[in-house]
């Protein structure tokens, strides 16, 4: 997902996301508008990650290729709990350099500096006595003093005015979603970008414009080109915006060059479950338990402490120590059931812990398929006893519906993969199928397994992106599929992503 060379390796192509067979990618408006929810998705979940221990800083001594394409420097890998790669390389130069350049303290000393000035300050006379020349009558006469007053050609101001414009388009490109020290000066860009706006181009014309975009650059180098010329005091403030604006007019990925930065992500599913996450959260869903760790704006978890309250683990993951994931979540959610603890009065499981196979190794057999078995009883179950090996396997999310007489639960497992990939494996015996079909069913069906020893599971699905026109539904399920019970639900992508890009934190 993302910027990639093309398999010719003559140009780069924008890669949509699983299950957009059906995007009007001849629609330059809709490309452009995707391409910029992707930039800040990418953005958000690297901001929302970076610090955890899901991640790791690639150093140039890891890089390696990566879908035709070599990972930079500051690039990202982390892995899923089954220990499937990710790489984020999400940082697009030409963008990139206009948002880090802007500086308060560059741009106004570019627009006023210190310099020699026939006006006169009489507070800063004393600094200034010793080159006075005295005069009859405890008279003094001082040449010139060091005051602020512009220093460089008007054109160098033009400098300001064409990075602040450049600016403004990006910042509106991206809804908004830059960095602080941006947002509380978008009056000020804005007012000088309409200064360079009114000064070389009409209204209609804009960087992003279908129509305009050519004939608008081709304006904004000739700019740039004549105000260098033209300005004949440079210094490190004036050389850091025109780096940014040059780069951003003249930057572009060479697919000759392995050593440019590309944008994207290899493998997106990280990004989908976070994404899934956030609209279940946000969206207030009766939620038992949650293989997460996202961070949620305004959220108090009392399990928790500092910054990390804004997360919403609220138990620490329970793992083989000799087979740890390193990048995986340290912590999860869940609450507690309506099932009582056997040797603890007034305790209940938590839903982690229903979710739960148990072996009795003495007779190498599934506990609960031994109609004698001690342990089949939940209400008699033990944990603190050794006699039977458990694992805990943890689907992504876990919802219930409170009825009159009984809670009924709903798995959902979040998939990056298109619909077409279940329908061709649909068709095929499983042993003919594809791995990563075959042991995703056997997963799910081992979620419904645990907790149907104690509850009813209404519906079990598989969660897979797709797009649709009208944002308006979360999506609906495939109904002409039907995986030895587990349904397949289309998610409305544009609809998650909107959600989960107004959580900003």
């Amino acid at each position: 997902m993302g910027i990639r060379k093309c398999a010719s390796g003559n140009s780069f192509e924008f890669c949509l996301p699983n299950g957009f067979d059906n995007f009007p990618d001849g629609d330059f408006n809709e490309v452009k508008d995707l391409f910029f929810k992707m930039y800040r998705t990418f953005r958000k979940f690297e901001c929302d990650n970076t610090l955890t221990k899901r991640f790791k800083i690639n150093e140039p001594k890891y890089q390696r290729e990566q879908d035709q394409t070599t990972l930079s420097a500051g690039g990202i890998s982390m892995q899923t709990q089954e220990g499937e790669p990710c790489m984020l390389y999400s940082k697009l130069r030409m963008i990139e350099r206009v948002l880090e350049a802007y500086d308060d303290l560059a741009i106004n000393s570019i627009q006023k500096k210190i310099r020699r000035s026939e006006d006169i300050d009489y507070s800063q006379i004393h600094k200034y006595l010793e080159r006075a020349i005295y005069l009859e009558k405890d008279v003094i006469y001082i040449e010139a003093m060091d005051l602020p007053r512009p220093t460089v050609r008007y054109e160098s101001t033009d400098l300001v005015n064409l990075y602040c414009y450049i600016l403004d388009e990006i910042v509106q490109q991206l809804d908004g979603d830059v960095p602080e020290n941006i947002q509380v000066r978008i009056q000020d860009i804005r007012f000088l970008s309409q200064h360079f706006q009114d000064d070389y181009l009409n209204s209609n014309q804009s960087i992003f414009d279908k129509d305009t975009f050519i004939e608008t650059s081709n304006i904004l180098k000739e700019a740039l080109d004549n105000i260098d010329k033209n300005t004949y005091y440079k210094d490190t403030d004036y050389w850091q915006l025109y780096e940014a604006i040059e780069t951003f007019l003249y930057g572009e990925i060479n697919p000759e060059l392995n050593d440019g930065e590309y944008w994207g992500i290899q493998s997106f599913s990280l990004i989908w479950e976070d994404m899934c996450n956030t609209y279940f959260f946000k969206e207030n869903y009766s939620i038992c338990f949650a293989d997460t760790d996202i961070p949620i704006k305004d959220y108090q978890n009392p399990a928790r402490e500092g910054e990390e309250q804004k997360r919403v683990g609220n138990y620490p993951r329970q793992v083989d120590r000799q087979k740890e994931n390193k990048y995986g979540n340290k912590w999860i959610y869940r609450t507690l059931s309506n099932i009582s603890y056997p040797q603890k009065e007034g305790s209940f499981f938590g839903w982690n812990q229903l979710l739960c196979i148990e072996f009795n190794p003495r007779p190498g057999t599934l506990v609960y398929s031994n109609p004698n078995s001690k342990y089949n009883d939940v209400y008699k179950r033990d944990r603190s006893t050794k006699e039977v090996l458990r694992r805990f396997p943890c689907p992504d999310l876990v919802l219930k519906n409170d009825s009159e007489n009984e809670i009924e639960l709903r798995i959902v497992d979040y998939k990056d993969v298109p619909i077409d990939f279940y329908y061709k494996n649909f068709k095929l015996p499983l042993d003919k199928a594809d791995n990563k079909y075959r042991n995703d069913i056997i997963k799910q069906l081992t979620y419904e397994l645990a907790l149907q020893q104690t509850h009813k599971v209404s519906i079990n699905i598989f969660f897979i992106p797709y797009y649709y026109k009208n944002f308006g539904s979360l999506g609906e399920v495939e109904s002409d599929l039907n995986i030895k019970g587990i349904k397949v639900f289309k998610a409305n992508f544009m609809f998650i992503q909107e959600i989960y890009l107004n959580e900003k934190l």
